[in-house]
C-alpha cells in the first residue's frame, strides 16, 4: 500500500505557501521521475509495465493499460494490495461493446466512476465499462468503495488505448489528482508509441528479412554446392550480401552478389535483383545478357545503389566434368579450385550494375572437372580485418588450397571460421560464399 503521506497528487489540508510548494515540487518530481521510467525501453511490453509501475503506488492502488493492435485490444493491470503488488494481462478480439473504453477512445476525454459497495460492477455503465477482464475487475473490486479514472492515450493525434486508474476508499480523485494522472498518461502515451511504432518496424524488418533469407540450394545429380551467409556483426541492419542457384541437372543458374550499402532500402534492391536476375535468365540464360538485364533494372530505378555481381550457367558434360560460362558486374572473379590444389582466378570483370545506363559484359568459360570446386565470394571475405583486396585474396587462395580434397559444405565452413577468427569477433561487413564442385565419379 501506499505510505501515510498519500497519494502524490494529493494536497494537506494546511495550504500555506510551505506547503504548496512542497506538493509542487513533489508532483514535479514525481513526473520527471515517471517520465525517465516510462521511456527506459522499445519493448513494448516492457513499456507497459514499466508504465504500470510508474502509476502504483504513486497514484493508484490499481492501474490498467489497454491497446489496440492487429488481433484486438490487450489489457495489462498491475495491482497493490498487502502481500505486495500483483499482475495480470488478458486480450479481447476488440473494444467493441466495452462502453467505457469505447468512449475513451473516441472522444478522448478522461472519465471519473464512483464505485459503491452497493453497485452492480457488472452493470453495462458500471465497472464493466472500464474494466471488462473479470480477473481485473476482482482486484478493483476488493478496493471498494472506489474511484476509478479512464483516461486516453493519444500521440501523433490517434487515440490508440487507454490507462485506467483506481483508489481505494477514502483516496477519491480530485481535480489535482486528475490534472497530475493527465499529464503522466501524455508521457506514457509518448513512450508506448514509440515502443509501437519500434515494433512496427522490427516487424516489418523481420518480415524482409524472411523474404531475402538465402535459400535452401538445389540438390543436382553431378554437382555439389554449399554456401554461407552472415550478416556483420556490428550492424543490426539488413545487410546486401545474396545468393541463388537454380535449374535442372543438367542445365543450371547461380548468381552471388552484393547491393551497396545496408537497411531497408538495400534489402529492397537485393530482392529486386534476385527476382531479375531468375527472371532474365528464364529469357535468355546467357550471362552476359542476364548482368545487362540486371544493370537495366537499377538504371531503372531512384535507389542511388549499385549491385556487384557474378552470375554463371552451368552444363552438365558426359564425362562428368561441369562447363561453366560466368560473367562479372564488379564483382571479385570467382576461384577455381583444381583437385590437385591448384587456385586460379576466372578472368572476368565489368562494370557494377546501376552506375551507368549501357553495360558491356564479356563471359568467361571455365570447365571444372570431377573434384574441381568453383568458389564465389563476396568482399566482406577478402577485406576482413581491414585486409587489401590483393592480400585478402591471397589469403584465401592458400585455405582453398589446403581444403581442395575436403566436402564443400567443408571448404565454406572453413573460409566462414577464418574470417570470423581474423576479424577477432568483429564482423564489419556482410559475408557470402558459394562453392559448386563437379563430382567424383
Amino acid at each position: 500500500m501506499t505510505s501515510d503521506l498519500g497519494f502524490v497528487g494529493r494536497a494537506p489540508d494546511a495550504l500555506d505557501d510551505a506547503a504548496m510548494l512542497a506538493v509542487a515540487q513533489r508532483r514535479a518530481q514525481f513526473l520527471a521521475d515517471a517520465s525517465r521510467t516510462v521511456s527506459g525501453s522499445l519493448n513494448l511490453p516492457h513499456t507497459v509495465r514499466r508504465s504500470l509501475t510508474a502509476c502504483v503506488p504513486h497514484l493508484a492502488d490499481w492501474a490498467q493499460i489497454m491497446l489496440i493492435g492487429r488481433d484486438g485490444a490487450s489489457y495489462t493491470s498491475l495491482v497493490v494490495n498487502k502481500t505486495g503488488t500483483s499482475s495480470a494481462a488478458r486480450r479481447h478480439p476488440d473494444a467493441d461493446g466495452v462502453n467505457g473504453q469505447s468512449r475513451l477512445l473516441v472522444t478522448g476525454r478522461p472519465e471519473l466512476l464512483h464505485v459503491s459497495l452497493e453497485q452492480d460492477p457488472l452493470e453495462p455503465d458500471g465497472l464493466l465499462a472500464l474494466v471488462p477482464d473479470e480477473r481485473m475487475r476482482e482486484q478493483v473490486t476488493a478496493l471498494r468503495p472506489a474511484d476509478v479514472l479512464g483516461l486516453p492515450l493519444t500521440a501523433r493525434g490517434t487515440t490508440f488505448g487507454t490507462l485506467t486508474l483506481a483508489r481505494r476508499t477514502g483516496f477519491g480523485f480530485v481535480a489535482e489528482d486528475i490534472s497530475i494522472a493527465e499529464e503522466l498518461a501524455v508521457r506514457i502515451a509518448l513512450a508506448l508509441d514509440a515502443a509501437r511504432r519500434y515494433a512496427e518496424r522490427a516487424g516489418v524488418a523481420t518480415v524482409l528479412q524472411a523474404s531475402l533469407r538465402p535459400p535452401e540450394l538445389p540438390k543436382l545429380e553431378g554437382s555439389a554446392l554449399a554456401a554461407r551467409y552472415r550478416a556483420a556483426s556490428t550492424d543490426a541492419e539488413i545487410g546486401g550480401d545474396f545468393y541463388d542457384a537454380w535449374g535442372s541437372p543438367d542445365d543450371w543458374s547461380f548468381v552471388l552478389g552484393d547491393v551497396s550499402g545496408k537497411g531497408v532500402e538495400a534489402a529492397v534492391v537485393t530482392g529486386q535483383a534476385r527476382h531479375t536476375v531468375r527472371g532474365a535468365s528464364a529469357v535468355d540464360r546467357d550471362p552476359a545478357a542476364v548482368l545487362r538485364a540486371l544493370n537495366t533494372m537499377l538504371d531503372g530505378t531512384a535507389s542511388g545503389r549499385y549491385v556487384t555481381a557474378v552470375y554463371g550457367r552451368v552444363r552438365r558434360q558426359p564425362c562428368g566434368a561441369l562447363h561453366v560460362k560466368v560473367a562479372s558486374a564488379g564483382h571479385p572473379p570467382p576461384l577455381a579450385v583444381r583437385a590437385s590444389g591448384t587456385v586460379e582466378p576466372v578472368a572476368v570483370r565489368g562494370l557494377a550494375a546501376g552506375l551507368v545506363p549501357e553495360v558491356e559484359y564479356t563471359p568467361a568459360e571455365v570447365t571444372l572437372s570431377p573434384g574441381d570446386t568453383l568458389v564465389l565470394y563476396t568482399d566482406g571475405v577478402t577485406e576482413a580485418r581491414h585486409h587489401s583486396v590483393r592480400d585478402g585474396t591471397r589469403r584465401l587462395a592458400e585455405l582453398l588450397s589446403q581444403y581442395a580434397q575436403v566436402g564443400v559444405d567443408a571448404l565454406v565452413e572453413a573460409i566462414e571460421i577464418a574470417v570470423l577468427e581474423g576479424s577477432d569477433g568483429t564482423q564489419r561487413d556482410d559475408l557470402a560464399v558459394l562453392a559448386l564442385r563437379a563430382a567424383a565419379s
